[in-house]
């Protein structure tokens, strides 16, 4: 059973004040992230929630964790852009490798092992997956404690635990580092 579009405006009357709050809150400064986008892509996750869901129970935890993921997915999409270079050197004539001087060949084999990491980080149990998602776009565990809402103790917990997950689904993918 679907609960509809009325009940998702009921949700966004009653929530949006601190949805709003969230995402200023949640949103890294002087990474080009607007606390509207990481507010606008939480409305669409929580839109796509109740197309599917007939019990939202929790709701203010639910909202920090949409909103929090929000933030995180905006920050990633933002440094993906970052690295990305629309013209190569010389303005790209005549040439197909990547502006880092890197190989085509390396190029995909990098863009196969991001994939990779990404479904085994998206295999972990949410709390790690969170906290292990922060560690790689650089926050301290500090940081992740506050984002989340919890102490700098449990989030070490998780992101040491998580990375930990992490490598042994890694190594079952075959994946494992190089000894050079």
């Amino acid at each position: 059973m679907s609960l509809g579009r009325p009940t998702l405006d009921a949700f966004l009357v009653q929530h949006g004040a601190s949805l709003r709050r969230l995402a200023e809150r949640l949103c890294p400064r002087g990474m080009g992230v607007e606390p509207a986008e990481i507010e606008q892509e939480a409305r669409v996750r929580l839109w796509r929630t109740f197309e599917r869901e007939t019990n939202l129970r929790e709701p203010a935890s639910y909202l920090y964790r949409v909103a929090a993921a929000a933030a995180i997915d905006a920050v990633r999409r933002r440094r993906a852009r970052r690295e990305e270079t629309l013209d190569p050197p010389g303005g790209g004539q005549g040439r197909d490798l990547p502006a880092n001087g890197t190989s085509p060949e390396a190029a995909a084999l990098n863009r196969e092992l991001r994939e990779a990491i990404g479904r085994a980080v998206a295999s972990l149990p949410e709390p790690r997956q969170q906290a292990v998602r922060l560690h790689l776009l650089g926050f301290s565990t500090g940081e992740i404690g506050a984002l989340a809402g919890w102490t700098e103790a449990k989030a070490r917990n998780l992101v040491y635990r998580g990375l930990d997950d992490l490598r042994g689904r890694l190594t079952e993918d075959g994946i494992a580092p190089s000894a050079e």
